[in-house]
C-alpha cells in the first residue's frame, strides 16, 4: 500500500470539509493527515462525519476510531471562513512544509493536499507563483510542472484516464510564443508519458496541440508548428513515444473525447484548462511532475462562497487520493 501525507487544506475554504467527507470511504492506503487538530474538528462538524484526530507521526489506516493526525498548530487564528487570509496562508504553508519534509525523508511516498489558496500563500510571505513552485523550492527541484487528469470521457467508468499536460503554464499570454520551444514541447511530452505510464497506463497515445489557429496553415498563420512543434513530436517518436501532432487546438480535445488519445499536450494554460474542465472538472486532479515524490490535489479551488456550509462535493478530493495512490504504487513497484 502507498503511504500518503494529506494536508487538510486552507482552513478558510472547503478543503478540510471535503477531505472529511472523502474519508467516509477510507482508502486502502496508509494516510497521515497534517494540519491543526482544531481546524479538523470543525471540518468534521461541517461535514457531519467523525474521524477524530488520532495523534501520530507516521501514516496508518483510517478507521471509524479516527485518522492518524500530525498536529501542527496554527500560531495565528485571525481568519474567517469564506475569506482569503494571510494567517490561513501561513498555517497551510507550515502544513505543506511538514508534509514535503516527510516525503523528502522517505517517511511517505507522496503528498496530497486539499485545496489551498494561492493568494493567501503569497500574502503570507511566500514569494512564489503557485503551490507547485512552493513545493519545488522545498524539494530543491527546478525542472517541474503540473498536469491534470480526469476520467477518460470515452470510457469514464472503465478506470481509463485522460492526462493533460502543458508546454507553458502560469505566464501571461503575450509570453507564450517565446516560451513554446522545441525543448519545452519535448519535455512536456516526456513528462506526461512518464507520469501516465507510472500510473499504470500502457500503449499510451499522445496528441500534441498546435499553437496557432488551423495549426498555422503551413506557415501562413505563424511558423511555430513547422519550426518548433513538429520537430519535438518527431523527437518523441524516435524515443518510442506514440505521439501525433501538431493538431489544431479546436479539434484535438474532440479527438481525445472520442478515445483517440490518452494524453493531450497543450501549448498554454487555457488551451488545456477550458477543455479539461468542460470534459471532467467535477472529477479532475492536478498532479505535480518532475518531483522526487508524488504530489496531487483536486483541480478546484477553495470555493469561499460555499465554505463552511457542508455543500461541497468530496468526489474530487477522493479522486486525488486515488490518483496519488496509483502513482505512488507505480513508483513502489
Amino acid at each position: 500500500m502507498a503511504r500518503l501525507a494529506v494536508v487538510i487544506g486552507d482552513p478558510t475554504g472547503i478543503g478540510p470539509e471535503v477531505l472529511a467527507k472523502a474519508l467516509r470511504e477510507p482508502p486502502e492506503d496508509d494516510l497521515l493527515l497534517v494540519g491543526d487538530a482544531q481546524v479538523w474538528e470543525q471540518a468534521q462538524r461541517v461535514a457531519r462525519v467523525a474521524f477524530p484526530a488520532r495523534t501520530a507521526s507516521a501514516p496508518g489506516r483510517v478507521t471509524p476510531d479516527g485518522a492518524p493526525f500530525l498536529d501542527v498548530l496554527a500560531d495565528d487564528r485571525t481568519w474567517k471562513i469564506g475569506e482569503m487570509s494571510p494567517a490561513a496562508g501561513r498555517a497551510v504553508g507550515r502544513w505543506m512544509e511538514t508534509a514535503v519534509r516527510l516525503a523528502l525523508d522517505g517517511a511517505v511516498d507522496g503528498v496530497v493536499f486539499a485545496p489551498l489558496n494561492k493568494q493567501a500563500l503569497i500574502r503570507a510571505g511566500h514569494a512564489v507563483r503557485d503551490e507547485y513552485e512552493f513545493v519545488a523550492r522545498l524539494a530543491g527541484v527546478e525542472d517541474y510542472d503540473e498536469m491534470n487528469v480526469i476520467p477518460h470521457p470515452a470510457a469514464a467508468d472503465s478506470g481509463r484516464l485522460l492526462w493533460v499536460a502543458r508546454a507553458s503554464s502560469h505566464i501571461p499570454l503575450r509570453e507564450v510564443a517565446a516560451k513554446v520551444t522545441r525543448g519545452q514541447v519535448l519535455r512536456a511530452i516526456r513528462l506526461a508519458h512518464r507520469t501516465a505510464s507510472r500510473a499504470g497506463g500502457s500503449e499510451l497515445r499522445v496528441g500534441v496541440a498546435a499553437l496557432n489557429p488551423h495549426a498555422g496553415e503551413g506557415g501562413l498563420i505563424g511558423d511555430e508548428e513547422e519550426r518548433v512543434i513538429t520537430p519535438a513530436v518527431v523527437a518523441a517518436i524516435t524515443e518510442g513515444i506514440n505521439a501525433m501532432g501538431p493538431i489544431p487546438a479546436d479539434h484535438i480535445f474532440r479527438l481525445a473525447r472520442a478515445g483517440r488519445f490518452d494524453i493531450v499536450v497543450s501549448m498554454y494554460h487555457d488551451q488545456a484548462q477550458i477543455a479539461t474542465k468542460l470534459l471532467g472538472f467535477e472529477m479532475g486532479t492536478s498532479v505535480g511532475v518532475g518531483l522526487p515524490f508524488v504530489l496531487a490535489t483536486p483541480s478546484h479551488g477553495t470555493a469561499f462562497d460555499i465554505a463552511g456550509q457542508g455543500a461541497a462535493d468530496p468526489r474530487p478530493m477522493a479522486r486525488a487520493l486515488r490518483i496519488a495512490s496509483l502513482l505512488a504504487r507505480g513508483a513502489i513497484r
